[in-house]
């Protein structure tokens, strides 16, 4: 506590070998040091860095989604090539379909 006073952080005096403050001194400054650290966690989380390397591993897991997702469409060949219909003899409509 005598550091933190002789340096200006928080008021207080020293009396013989002994330093005294107030209780609200006190809460003042455990105050202001959660309210800093709090704000430099905030800064940390959106830095450049972590963001550009939150985009790029977006960009990249959509890419690989994409392409996964248009090989996969490939492989399936679903196309018609003729569609017959007609009537059965009793009295159902009938579609055939030919590949």
């Amino acid at each position: 506590m005598g550091y933190l006073i002789r340096t200006g952080e928080m008021k207080g005096v020293k009396k013989g070998r002994a330093w005294f403050t107030t209780e609200e001194d006190v809460k003042n400054y455990i105050f202001k040091k959660k309210v800093r650290s709090e704000k430099l966690a905030v800064r940390e989380f959106f830095s450049p860095t972590r963001t550009k390397n939150i985009i790029i591993a977006t960009a990249i897991v959509f890419l690989v989604g994409f392409f996964l997702l248009s090989t996969v469409d490939k492989g399936k060949n679903n196309s018609v090539s003729e569609v017959r219909s007609g009537v059965a003899s009793d009295g159902e409509a009938v579609k055939i379909i030919t590949n």
